[in-house]
């Protein structure tokens, strides 16, 4: 049969598409690195295989699915060597990729040979729902609805246990089926998890290799560049929980850019806030982010509430430099407001310097913190700083386009009155803040069109009632 994969309310075959991981997608000849050069792997696989048998990370074969994928020779041999790799760590008898073949079937990849799969579209389109791993479990707890019943199909027809959704807010890109494992479900949930964002990111990576075969090819991976990109962000509804409030506003400059921004609630009260902008314009930092994105996520996922912002950047780091190889590099600012400390934790890998406002008050600081762009070395540290934070404090993040905002008559909008524009409105609640600094560039520009991407996002710490204030 053939399959379709969801894209938003569209349905794509998968030859329109033409994914990563799909037989030949690419070509038979795709450098091998192109699908696994995101190094998200290589950043969390020492920390999954350490936590599964909760001890210290250790070499195993795991571990190695980076570089033996690097040094295979194609896409159907890196998913071969996916197969090995969870087969190694979990005992597998089944590990096999899902992805849509250039003519429109969908195949599974990593047995002996590619073949396709049997499926119904009732499956995909139930899965394009689903944000985390699934299991058998999980679908019988759903009784005889169409999705999972179609769902527990396809995995009796592979011989899978779980199924790991490879979905960007709605875009289902692939899956990856697990089965026969001798690790239960639920203690390998970290490993299947951190999988699931790592194997997602990987493909987002093999368009950024498409990229430096010319821009005939990549032109055709803008709609999909364009849609992730949206997938990566946050809505721009306000945010309100117990401990904190916050609101984010992207406003791209043309089909798909490299701006990035993301929250995670981490547990025991605290937030994760991360910003990040990729270098240049188009397809190519767009799917960049896409890789951030699952690098974040993977990390995420592995350290949960213990999460540092200067290792999640050094992680990042890694992620960016085995993706972008230097052609394509990301600056970004991580932070962890954590109201049981009373304090906010952040690191800076390039990006400009957020601002803080503190109290009723309302004392507009910059939070100064430096550290190297990253892709632009394999390995780099950043620094975690500290600064107290206490009730009606805000924080407020923005990339580059705001500041390079420009009036013909005027110049660039500038930090001096990007600086003053906060001050005016730091008595506002930190969710009007975005739009505020967006009406006032639309004033300074005459609301001529922007030469860059734009995102900007505040929060504000402390408890909010039903009307939202602090």
């Amino acid at each position: 049969m053939t399959g379709s994969f969801r894209l938003g309310s569209l349905l794509l075959a998968g030859s329109s598409v033409g994914l990563a991981f799909g037989a030949g997608a690419l070509g038979p000849g795709t450098p091998a690195g192109a699908a696994l050069g995101v190094g998200a792997l290589g950043m969390i696989a020492a920390g999954v295989a350490g936590r599964l048998r909760g001890g210290a990370p250790t070499a195993d074969p795991a571990t190695r699915f980076l570089e033996r994928a690097l040094a295979a020779d194609s896409l159907d041999a890196i998913a071969r060597e996916f197969r090995m790799a969870v087969r190694a760590q979990v005992g597998a008898s089944t590990a096999v990729l899902i992805a849509p073949a250039p003519d429109g079937q969908i195949v599974a990849l990593g047995a002996s040979d590619a073949r396709v799969v049997d499926g119904e579209s009732a499956a995909f389109d139930w899965l394009a729902d689903q944000r985390q791993p699934v299991n058998r479990a999980d679908l019988a707890a759903r009784g005889d609805a169409s999705g999972p019943a179609a769902v527990r199909a396809l995995l009796d027809e592979l011989g899978g246990d779980v199924v790991l959704p490879l979905v960007h807010r709605g875009v289902l890109l692939g899956l990856g089926v697990i089965g026969g494992a001798r690790v239960a479900p639920e203690d390998a949930d970290v490993f299947y998890r951190a999988m699931r964002a790592t194997t997602t990111a990987a493909i987002a990576n093999t368009y950024l290799d498409a990229e430096a075969r010319g821009g005939s090819r990549l032109a055709r991976t803008f709609d999909l560049a364009t849609a992730m990109q949206e997938s990566l962000m946050p809505d721009d509804r306000v945010v309100r929980r117990p401990t904190f409030e916050l609101r984010g506003l992207f406003v791209p400059v043309a089909e798909c850019g490299g701006d990035l921004w993301s929250w995670r609630e981490l547990g025991r009260g605290r937030l994760l806030l991360v910003i990040a902008d990729a270098t240049g314009h188009g397809a190519a930092p767009a799917l960049l982010a896409a890789v951030a994105k699952g690098a974040i996520d993977a990390h995420w996922q592995l350290m949960g509430a213990d999460l540092d912002p200067g290792r999640l950047l050094a992680a990042l780091n890694r992620a960016i430099y085995r993706a972008g190889r230097t052609r394509y590099m990301m600056t970004a600012f991580a932070a962890v407001l954590d109201k049981a400390a009373g304090e906010v934790r952040y690191a800076n890998a390039a990006q400009n310097f957020p601002f803080f406002i503190a109290g009723d008050e309302a004392k507009v600081e910059v939070l100064v913190a430096r550290g190297n762009t990253l892709g632009a070395a394999p390995e780099a540290a950043y620094e975690t700083h500290r600064r107290p934070m206490a009730m009606g404090d805000k924080l407020v993040l923005y990339t580059d386009g705001l500041v390079d905002a420009a009036s013909p008559d005027k110049g660039p909008f500038g930090e001096r009155r990007l600086r003053a524009a906060i001050q005016a409105m730091a008595h506002e609640r930190a969710t009007r803040i975005p739009e505020l600094l967006m009406a006032e560039i639309d004033r300074y520009t005459g609301g001529n069109a922007l030469d860059d991407d734009v995102t900007v996002c505040a929060a504000e710490f402390g408890p909010t009632d039903e009307g939202g204030r602090a």
